[in-house]
């Protein structure tokens, strides 16, 4: 990522105390996810905050290792763990580049409100193709900012320059759909709930007999 962990070290307790956008949408993308899960279910998420998805989501699955490459974010999300006493999440501190996909070793992989922050979701994508089992499932929610509004699109590389902002990463629904393709994913959930925002649950494809 571009932008540094100073920046979402600054805005980490801010962050963890903001309301959802959206109470009903994100509690439906809760839904669709769970509904992939098994009791034995391994699961990655990358860039996970301050870890409340994958700690709402714990109950459901055999395990969780999830991953933010900001320090803040990280010790909150290991106090709401300690908090609510659940032991299958484990938090660490990693960058993107630096996780290690293990071959063919998790079920389902998450990544919300991440990949618009990312400079290399080429190299993203086969990563976590390669890591998924056959059949498993990637789930990711992404801002594509070429489909929002003119003035977000203009102001945001402007609040990127004063440390306001992250830096962005810019696309659209449909490219960031194609790309999945391309790696070799096949689209089991499109969701495109609000302009500009993308749910999607690509599958990795069994392999032929």
């Amino acid at each position: 990522m571009g932008t540094t962990a100073d920046f979402w070290d600054r805005v980490s307790f801010k962050y963890s105390n903001k309301d959802v956008p959206s109470e009903d949408i994100y509690q439906e993308k809760l839904k669709r996810t769970q509904k992939l899960f098994k009791n034995n279910s391994i699961v990655m998420e990358f860039g996970c905050g301050t870890g409340t998805t994958s700690l709402i989501h714990a109950p459901y699955v055999k395990e969780i290792i999830s991953y933010d490459y900001s320090p803040g974010m990280i010790s909150i999300a290991n106090k709401k763990k300690d908090d609510q006493q659940i032991t299958n999440v484990t938090f660490e501190i990693k960058s993107v580049e630096d996780i290690p996909f293990h071959h063919e070793t998790y079920d389902i992989i998450m990544a919300h409100s991440i990949l618009h922050l990312t400079q290399n979701n080429e190299t993203i994508l086969k990563n976590v193709y390669e890591s998924l089992v056959p059949g498993g499932f990637f789930v990711s929610s992404s801002g594509c900012i070429k489909e929002m509004n003119f003035l977000i699109r203009k102001i945001i590389p402007f609040m990127t320059s004063i440390g306001k902002a992250p830096d962005i990463t810019l696309f659209s629904a449909d490219e960031l759909i194609e790309l999945h393709k391309v790696t070799g994913f096949k689209l089991y959930d499109v969701w495109k709930y609000k302009k500009g925002e993308l749910f999607l649950i690509a599958q990795k494809k069994y392999r032929k007999p």
